[in-house]
């Protein structure tokens, strides 16, 4: 992997880490960065997916295809991640958010 590949996956897997940082608890989110600056990317998707799918945690459909583009650009199993996020409900978008302010993926 190149280093732009490594800084493009290094900022989308921080800027989804910050997406969710109110459904993640601090060290949760403090596990997640250590992975991302170990540059372990699909452990990071994997860890975030699989602690979403623990607490059964809503997530809007935006966040879904945010892990299914990142699994798909490191050539992860996407169907494994869509499996994975398939216990967590659907959350509505945050209607106080205008429909661009989302992260650019």
């Amino acid at each position: 992997m190149d280093f732009a590949d490594r800084a493009d996956l290094t900022g989308r897997l921080r800027g989804l880490i910050i997406l969710l940082d109110e459904q993640l608890t601090s060290e949760q989110i403090r596990a997640a960065e250590e992975l991302v600056d170990a540059s372990e990317f699909g452990a990071a998707l994997e860890t975030l997916a699989g602690w979403l799918s623990e607490a059964a945690t809503p997530i809007t459909d935006d966040v879904r295809g945010d892990f299914e583009m990142l699994a798909s650009k490191m050539e992860m199993d996407v169907e494994h991640v869509k499996n994975v996020l398939s216990r967590c409900p659907v959350a509505e978008p945050d209607s106080t958010l205008d429909s661009d302010s989302g992260f650019p993926f």
